[in-house]
């Protein structure tokens, strides 16, 4: 088996803010001896074009795309199966409970982090993540506690990939320009300066939410001067900041975090 380039690209998406379209049922998704089986057979065959964790090479990038939409199981088995015409993704004679495993390997790596078995704890994870230590509360919010300079964080499990988590984490600089969340520093013409995070921005107009938490409308007619950091306003040293089973903890209780609770909308429409 040869797994090759665009091997995503091609799938049928739809926009569901993360969530698969439809969650198989198949045994294997979700059982730990099919995703390290399916780890096996990944690391045989697909990394010359996926990278060996799935961060792309020859091929694309499975965890991390600049725009996040779910996929179906079953697609991800007939791309594995059948290939990707017109790409140099090839169809492979896996057996279906061996291709199954493959797809469950993929769904615990590409899939939103609440799917799966994270370790650590979570509680620790908590008291790390509103603690003194790491700070994550000053700028971050989950369910309308926090600051309001970074991200709501209230839904970061249920709408990304651990890797993706953890890589925000420890890097919070690496490819910035897909974050929409640049550190900016702008001198109105009357004077003022404000810094903080510009989060919406054009020819004419500005948004920018300061260290308060405060938005400000800022029209370009009123800018002096704007600088735009190259790099996050979030710190880049939580390796150093926290011990290995503190960052464990973190990753854990975040990918907790989800909005609506699997099987929200099954109940109440019951």
């Amino acid at each position: 088996m040869r797994c090759g380039a665009f091997f995503l690209i091609a799938l049928p998406i739809a926009a569901q803010h993360g969530r698969y379209v439809s969650e198989s049922q198949h045994p294997a998704i979700g059982d730990p001896k099919a995703i390290a089986a399916g780890a096996k057979l990944y690391a045989i065959s697909c990394p010359g074009c996926h990278g060996p964790d799935g961060s792309g090479g020859r091929g694309p990038n499975l965890v991390k795309r600049s725009l996040w939409h779910p996929l179906r199981d079953e697609a991800i088995f007939n791309a594995i199966r059948n290939g990707v015409p017109g790409t140099d993704m090839p169809p492979t004679r896996l057996p279906e409970d061996q291709t199954w495993n493959l797809v469950a390997f993929l769904h615990a790596l590409i899939g939103p982090a609440s799917e799966n078995n994270v370790p650590g704890d979570a509680g620790s994870g908590e008291q790390v993540f509103w603690g003194n230590k790491a700070g994550c509360s000053n700028c971050h919010s989950i369910r309308g506690k926090g600051g309001r300079m970074g991200p709501d964080l209230t839904n970061i499990g249920g709408s990304s990939p651990l890797a993706v988590i953890k890589e925000s984490v420890l890097e919070p600089s690496k490819d910035l320009m897909f974050l929409g969340n640049e550190g900016a520093t702008v001198t109105l013409k009357g004077g003022k300066i404000v810094k903080g995070v510009a989060r919406n921005r054009d020819n004419d107009s500005l948004q920018l939410i300061d260290e308060g938490g405060e938005l400000h409308l800022l029209s370009m007619a009123d800018v002096k001067e704007l600088k735009i950091l190259d790099h996050s306003l979030m710190p880049g040293d939580y390796r150093q900041r926290l011990s290995q089973d503190e960052l464990r903890d973190l990753l854990a209780y975040l990918s907790r975090q989800v909005a609506r609770p699997k099987g929200t909308i099954r109940k109440a429409n019951n």
